[in-house]
């Protein structure tokens, strides 16, 4: 539905979200993938590619899954990782 790399974009009309954060690689797309249909969101097998709050509706409901960027051992400049920080904290 929405990604969101500064705290303006986020959507505001998102009313229930669960949303699922980690330490990066440890597969949080990967079950956004399983709990949905036709594996909506990216995976990747190198750390830090999530680099924005990923929305996506839910079963055509007024529900999202919320893909947060990782922290730990990302692959990112430290200016960039500071901005994820910021923007998920």
């Amino acid at each position: 539905m929405a990604a969101a790399k500064i705290k303006e974009s986020i959507p505001q009309n998102s009313s229930k979200e669960v949303a699922f954060v980690g330490r990066s690689n440890v597969g949080k797309s990967s079950l956004i993938n399983a709990l949905t249909v036709g594996g909506i969101a990216r995976v990747s097998d190198k750390p830090g590619k999530t680099q924005s709050i990923n929305f996506f509706q839910y079963d055509n409901t007024d529900k999202f899954l919320v893909d947060l960027p990782g922290y730990g051992f990302a692959f990112g400049k430290e200016e960039v990782v500071e901005d994820w920080n910021k923007l998920v904290g």
